[in-house]
């Protein structure tokens, strides 16, 4: 398999080959998602024409930006060289890749098949679902609605095989079904955009054929929207207690954000969280994980034009490393992760990050994520110590994993051909000005009963050997 990226094209083994008998495609216009990267001149070495190179071509006929390795060998200087960024897991070897690639090409020819030059100028579109909400937002005169995010926030994560089990009342019951599922979803977290914008770009690849419980509890679906996680204007907090609240903070983009459903939404972690898990007392060990982990739960629906189910799912994403956790102290509501590294609380409760006053500090952060960076701690000069987007820094995004919950179906017969408008609403059969395209398989498994949530991609590390990659990511 083979995927186009511009002038060249990347094989499945990740090697980079110039290939000018290769069709390219590359006079299609671009979405509005490309070009958006820059390199960080400190610590990128690759150009951003060379990343630019590495796009797709949509459904409507436009480049996007796609998956592309964190490192790789310039044709243009035949030397190596690095984004600094990831975008998760190589979805070449998804089980689901195939079925994206069919789903999302473009019939270049208009002679209502895709031949094998599409399949192969296709993949995951990064930014396809908010470059339709431009195209919808102009056709029907809405104003400030559109939703422009990030290029170094789009992540994916994958897993074949993925083996389902289902508990009622408590007890396991005998259950056979296996997925795959790629989900790719832009979640920023190095900046204060998640704290009010509520509205993030998701694909989701579900394929459950497998086990003898497929035919009443399986399905297949390709969805894309512009999915809600919670209310726009606010995020969600975890309190000691265990009972969650929202917290209103900025402005959301885009204003016009429509509100969220049931979905619990972004839960970001607070300072108060923060360093009650990170900063400790001599002889115990900081945790990281259970200080600093935001998650973001969504509840994604597509409804037909009368308002009835069609689709529903309800992932959640899980960052371990965030760069940045919310600080009501701060203007702007970000405090750098990073900083954990080389402050403090005194014993009279007083937050310390001079290192001349290191000696008053009784709580701090213990454990190998600052280690190595910073061994001797608050006692760090100011200039030695690291920014927030230095590559040796572990606290980047990097690790992530996703959780799948429901995926309910309510496709009895007929077309597996669906389009709805950017947010999962008025679904139909036939294609309109910024309708999304969705693939939903032929099965009404929703009366069928629940499945357990399964989580994958923990054990996975982008950020791993030697790729250079540093917040933003």
């Amino acid at each position: 398999m083979f995927l186009l990226t511009g002038s060249a094209v990347i094989s499945c083994d990740g090697e980079y080959d110039d290939d000018p008998d290769t069709p390219t495609d590359g006079t299609r216009p671009n979405s509005a998602a490309m070009g958006r990267w820059t390199p960080n001149t400190d610590y990128d070495t690759c150009s951003q024409a060379f990343h630019d190179t590495y796009f797709v071509i949509g459904p409507d006929g436009k480049k996007y930006p796609t998956w592309h390795p964190p490192t790789a060998t310039d044709p243009a200087t035949s030397r190596a060289c690095s984004f600094g960024h990831e975008h998760g897991r190589d979805p070449r070897g998804s089980a689901m890749w195939d079925s994206l690639r069919n789903h999302y090409a473009f019939d270049a020819n208009n002679n209502g098949t895709i031949d094998t030059s599409e399949r192969d100028a296709s993949g995951v579109p990064f930014g396809y679902a908010s470059e339709q909400l431009r195209a919808y937002n102009a056709s029907n005169g809405i104003a400030n609605a559109n939703r422009d995010e990030d290029h170094v926030g789009y992540k994916i994560a994958w897993e074949n095989g993925i083996t389902r089990s289902r508990t009622v009342n408590g007890q396991v019951q005998t259950f056979d079904l296996s997925c795959d599922a790629l989900s790719m979803l832009h979640q920023e977290t190095h900046s204060a955009d998640a704290y009010a914008s509520n509205l993030h770009e998701v694909v989701t690849a579900i394929d459950c054929s497998r086990g003898a419980d497929a035919a009443r509890f399986g399905g297949k679906v390709i969805v894309a929207a512009m999915a809600t996680f919670g209310n726009p204007g606010e995020f969600t907090i975890a309190l000691s207690n265990g009972d969650f609240s929202t917290l209103r903070f900025g402005v959301p983009q885009p204003t016009a954000s429509p509100a969220g459903g049931a979905e619990r939404g972004r839960v970001i972690p607070t300072a108060d969280t923060v360093y009650a898990n990170v900063l400790v007392r001599v002889g115990q060990t900081s945790d990281f994980a259970a200080g600093l982990t935001e998650t973001w739960y969504s509840g994604l629906a597509l409804l037909r034009t009368d308002g009835s189910e069609l689709v529903f799912i309800d992932p959640s994403y899980s960052v371990a490393s965030p760069s940045r956790y919310f600080d009501v102290a701060q203007f702007t509501g970000v405090s750098r992760t990073i900083d954990l590294c080389y402050i403090g609380i005194s014993a009279s409760g007083a937050l310390i990050d001079d290192p001349l006053r290191a000696f008053e500090i009784v709580r701090q952060a213990r454990g190998p994520e600052c280690s190595t960076v910073a061994p001797n701690g608050p006692l760090t000069s100011r200039i030695n110590r690291i920014a927030y987007d230095d590559p040796r820094s572990v606290f980047n995004g990097c690790r992530r994993h996703v959780s799948l919950g429901a995926t309910r179906i309510t496709n009895g017969g007929g077309s597996t051909l669906w389009y709805s408008d950017p947010y999962g609403r008025a679904t139909r059969t036939a294609s309109f000005t910024g309708g999304v395209k969705q693939f939903v398989g032929v099965i009404n498994n929703s009366t069928a009963g629940a499945v357990d949530r399964v989580a994958f991609g923990a054990d996975l590390d982008p950020c791993l050997s030697g790729s250079n990659i540093h917040a933003p990511n």
